[in-house]
């Protein structure tokens, strides 16, 4: 596949003196920006801008402000976000990360109005703003109703941020600045953050400079299914009549379950049911180190005549090193039944043509326990680019040009270390053959089928078992020859773990550029109903570059390209091998016996956050991996990258579009129709893929596949605001909305993973079967589109009081839902034996959103002159959101669309009295649906309700300088995924509190 290469820009050429020459209008949402800005102090003047952009508004909109420079209400934008109605988020080791607006993703993020490129959103649409440092803005404006003046995309509304301008600002020159050290309940680290802004103002240029720079380390413990957090994928229906197998009567394990033609693991009577199985259990220790910078410039220069140039660049940088040290005890896809259900539940529902139960706590005879360690290095980097010529010279003509030019960047590397306890035999690799000789795998580890359990029914998972005998066979009975030892004692011996694999794989380089140039234009009338006319036009293209990659080392004579460094991979392929020179028969491992204690940077590790009942576990410091290539290079010299042309894309989206809408007002009426034609010519290039290679290497390359599509649709746009009475306002919105889907539901392929079949007796024993797969690209995808309807209701009762109350209905007739089709996939040999649920994308339609949004929002000054109650505020708001996505779950109930909750609930306090400042925040949500058909085309993946509490103090000590703390996560809430029932526990991420504190200055 070809890479991007620079472009000279296609519409820099059209910046011509036609459109220089005449005096174009500025769109809705700079004019927005044009509004009056005032530097704002305090949570009381935030909440007072926040109502008054609300107010001036022509749709419905919400906003936040920042309380002084350089600081928003929270941690991070997307944690501001989520005090607002309709605004759901998700986070990412603790921090705010990924958000929807009234329970769909398809939301548009725009910069200072116009469109944002952000390292975190290359392939998506969705908002992610992990990678931003929040210091650099001013204030964040949501656009729940459109107009045809604003920039397109985005089915339920628009997130807009704003940065810091020159002309904002007094006279002179401005300085700010603050420093701040944090730290975690569970990390430790003293993490600093620092952030400045430089402003100059004249009477007629501008000048700012902002800079940010923070480092965190965040804890995110993980306990649940192996090969869970995102999917749950490596589930699967242990059917009581084939799971099994045939079990002896006398099997110390099994045997008092033992029925005809199966087990009765529930005493019913018969071997009709299923239980919700996983192929392993495992709990890590996890944290993340992120280090942010970000840089804003802006110029800002009046020429005379009413013209007005703009000129902005942000640049944002992140390094991310996700470490991860765990245990897991699994029986290496092998068998769904090998546990017995300890505690579990009769759902009466029918799932894989049983009925069948869910598992509470399964007590199972797994062949593999063992430790990893494993580091994601993400390096993410974004510039955009804005030059605007604005004209305004007070007649009824006022305009802009605009040229927004953006680029962004992110690369990650994946390494993965897994430490084997069991010698090898249980799945057929106790002696295996390298150049030095026959030997033995792992000859201090355990020989038998270790039971340990593992309970989900409480607040935290427990395991036990550990002083089980490690050495008992797959039926439970003692192994001749072989003495007994716990599992236990097995654990905390060194010199009983064994390097069972090194691998790099899943990695990714993806790249991205926009450019964007339009002209608004608005013709203001003296007289009459229509106020205004503005039009506008807009060309833009976009182009990503997705190449996915694993590591490959040369082993061997013949330089055999091996993704799996590991003690059960033989390098007996035909196509390339390692063969004994004197004995054909014999075919060299790829992994030579490697104790733990042989490499740098042991660690003995038993912080396993809550989960209970582990004892301390042998590994590698991940640390010692966060330069990937260089430690497998160091390790295996010549290793490289080797494409995956199954997963990689290009990915061309061109829109053109075109607006004109008409402004009217008469007397307490005012509103605005208008219709925007929006075209976009999309072009797919996919790689056309064959079989698998050997070692785990990816599919061979057989071409491109080129994908051409057009898309036009029309877009009428009406919004009206009735001034009641002057403090009470009616609003409503109707409109016609589209979003692109995300790049790779367009542009991926089909992805394959593969696991040793260690089955006795199996057809394809010691061969590496297909397990899973995923197919994220469709080119023959529509867009989203939607109709939106809104009706709002907004008392103002207040400088910084406002209570109001929205109602939405959003009828979805095109959308994307993820869910799984049955395919017929080749084993890695090039066979096809099995069909496979791959996890692919679809296309739904027909679905609904709808919803009531309440917001009371109370400065208590604006009731009371003076007393105690006139230092205290709150903002309070309630979101519901029911929806249907037209899915259905296994009893048959109606599922709602993927990633929306029903409920949300926002409780923020505040007090501000003389130079002390407070505030606590508490926001909750509902359960969300994550994903449909989770095991075997079956199943919905659900997260629990999620309750946070933070809260922030500041003491002005002079007019110059203050000091603050705050304490984010007061509830050290853990995030609980389930399967279908709330008691089918799946996997958790836990969170840590954290606490800040630090100075601030401004002169």
């Amino acid at each position: 596949m070809k890479k991007i290469k620079p472009q000279t820009s296609k519409y820099a050429l059209l910046l011509s003196p036609l459109f220089l020459g005449v005096s174009l209008a500025t769109s809705a949402q700079d004019q927005a920006l044009e509004m009056e800005e005032v530097l704002v102090t305090g949570v009381r003047a935030a909440q007072a801008s926040a109502i008054n952009k609300k107010r001036a508004a022509v749709s419905i909109v919400d906003a936040i402000s920042a309380e002084d420079i350089g600081k928003l209400p929270d941690a991070t934008i997307t944690d501001s976000l989520q005090r607002v109605t309709g605004v759901q988020i998700r986070r990412s080791a603790g921090e705010g990360g990924l958000l929807n607006l009234r329970g769909s993703a398809q939301v548009l993020t725009t910069l200072n109005g116009e469109s944002y490129l952000g390292a975190n959103s290359i392939t998506t649409v969705q908002p992610n703003f992990a990678d931003i440092p929040s210091q650099l803005f001013s204030g964040v404006e949501l656009a729940k109703s459109q107009t045809a003046a604003h920039t397109p995309g985005g089915i339920t509304g628009i997130v807009d941020l704003a940065t810091y301008r020159p002309f904002s600002f007094e006279d002179g020159l401005t300085l700010s600045g603050a420093a701040q050290l944090s730290t975690g309940a569970e990390s430790s680290e003293a993490d600093p953050s620092i952030n400045g802004l430089l402003n100059w103002k004249g009477d007629r240029v501008g000048f700012l400079v902002s800079l940010s720079h923070s480092n965190a380390n965040l804890a995110n413990y993980y306990a649940g299914i192996t090969g869970g957090g995102d999917s749950a994928g490596w589930s699967g229906f242990a059917g009581e009549d084939w799971a099994w197998g045939d079990i002896p009567e006398d099997s110390p394990l099994y045997g008092d379950f033992v029925a005809d033609g199966g087990l009765d693991l529930n005493n019913d009577g018969d071997v009709g049911d299923t239980f919700w199985a996983y192929q392993g259990h495992a709990a890590y220790n996890r944290f993340v180190e992120r280090e942010r910078s970000g840089v804003n410039v802006s110029f800002q220069a009046e020429f005379g005549h009413g013209f007005e140039l703009l000129a902005e660049v942000l640049h944002t940088a992140m390094d991310e090193h996700d470490r991860v040290m765990g245990i897991y005890h699994s029986d290496k896809w092998s068998r769904w039944g090998w546990f017995v259900p300890s505690h579990f539940r009769n759902t009466g529902d029918i799932a894989d043509d049983r009925e069948l139960s869910t598992v509470q706590t399964y007590t199972g005879n797994g062949r593999r326990v063992g430790t990893y360690s494993s580091v994601q290095a993400t390096e993410s980097e974004s510039t955009n680019i804005n030059l605007a010529l604005n004209y305004d010279n007070g007649g009824p003509l006022r305009g802009s040009v605009r040229f927004v030019t953006a680029d962004a960047s992110q690369e990650r590397l994946n390494s993965y270390m897994g430490f084997d306890l069991a010698d090898g035999n249980q799945w057929g690799v106790a002696v295996q053959n390298y150049p030095s000789g026959a030997g033995a795998t792992n000859p201090n580890g355990y020989a038998g089928y270790p039971v340990l359990t593992v309970d989900y029914r409480g607040s935290n998972p427990a395991w036990s078992g550990f002083e089980n005998n490690a050495n008992l066979d797959v039926l439970g009975n003692s192994i001749d020859g072989v003495a007994g030892q716990s599992i236990g004692a097995y654990l905390e011996n060194v010199a009983s773990y064994n390097l069972g694999a090194l691998t790099s794989e899943n990695n990714f380089q993806r790249g991205a550029d926009l450019e964007v140039l339009r002209a608004d234009g608005e013709w203001q009338f003296s007289e009459g109903f229509i106020s205004s006319v503005d039009f506008g036009l807009r060309f833009s293209s976009r182009r990503v570059d997705n190449n996915e990659f694993d590591l490959l080392s040369p082993l061997g004579p013949n330089g055999c390209g091996v993704k799996w460094k590991a003690t059960d991979v033989t390098l007996s392929d035909a196509s390339c091998n390692w063969q004994d020179p004197n004995n054909p028969d014999i075919f060299y491992t790829a992994l030579e016996p490697t104790p733990l204690s042989s490499l740098d940077g042991v660690l003995r590790v038993s912080d396993f956050g809550s989960t209970e009942g582990i004892p301390a576990v042998w590994l590698i410091d991940p640390a010692k991996m966060d330069r990937v290539e260089l430690y497998h290079q160091n390790l295996y010299p010549g290793t490289y990258r080797s494409a995956n042309p199954g997963r990689s894309y290009e990915v061309d989206f061109d829109e053109r579009s075109y607006f004109a809408q008409a402004n009217f007002h008469r007397n307490a009426l005012r509103g605005n129709i208008g219709l925007r034609l929006w075209q976009a010519d999309l072009s797919v290039l996919q790689n056309d893929v064959g079989s698998g290679n050997p070692y785990g290497a990816a599919e061979t390359d057989l071409g491109d596949i080129k994908t051409d599509k057009s898309f036009t649709k029309v877009l009428p746009f009406l919004n009206l605001s009735f001034d009641v009475s002057g403090d009470l306002m009616l609003r409503s919105g109707v409109s016609k909305t589209t979003s692109p889907l995300d790049l790779n539901q367009w542009g991926g392929g089909l992805s394959v993973s593969y696991a040793l079949d260690s089955v006795a007796g199996s057809p394809t024993e010691g061969q590496f079967i297909v397990v899973s797969a995923s197919s994220n690209g469709n080119p023959n995808l529509e867009p989203w589109s939607a109709w939106n309807f809104d009706l709002s209701v907004e008392k103002y009762i207040g400088q910084a009081s406002l209570f109001s109350a929205a109602v939405f209905y959003i009828d979805i007739d095109s959308f994307v839902v993820a869910g799984t089709v049955p395919m017929d996939l080749p084993d890695q040999d090039g066979v096809v034996r099995r069909t496979i649920a791959v996890n692919t994308s679809v296309q739904g339609d027909g679905a609904t959103l709808k919803g009531l949004e309440l917001s009371a929002k109370f400065d208590f000054s604006d009731y009371v002159d003076d007393g105690w109650l006139s230092y205290f505020g709150s903002d309070v708001n309630y979101t519901y959101s029911p929806s249907d996505s037209g899915a259905k779950s296994i009893n048959g109930e109606a599922l709602p669309l993927n990633d929306n909750s029903e409920n949300l609930v926002n409780l923020v306090g505040w007090f501000q009295a003389g130079p002390w400042q407070a505030r606590l925040a508490y926001n909750y949500r509902s359960e969300r649906l994550v994903a449909l058909n989770q095991t075997w085309g079956e199943g919905a993946l659900w997260q629990e309700p999620t309750a946070f509490v933070d809260a922030s103090l500041t003491y002005d000590i002079n007019d110059n300088f203050a000091i603050f703390a705050s304490a984010s996560n007061l509830s050290a809430e853990k995030e609980r995924y389930y399967l279908e029932y709330p008691d089918q526990f799946v996997w958790q991420f836990e969170y840590e509190p954290r606490y800040t504190l630090g100075i601030r200055g401004r002169f």
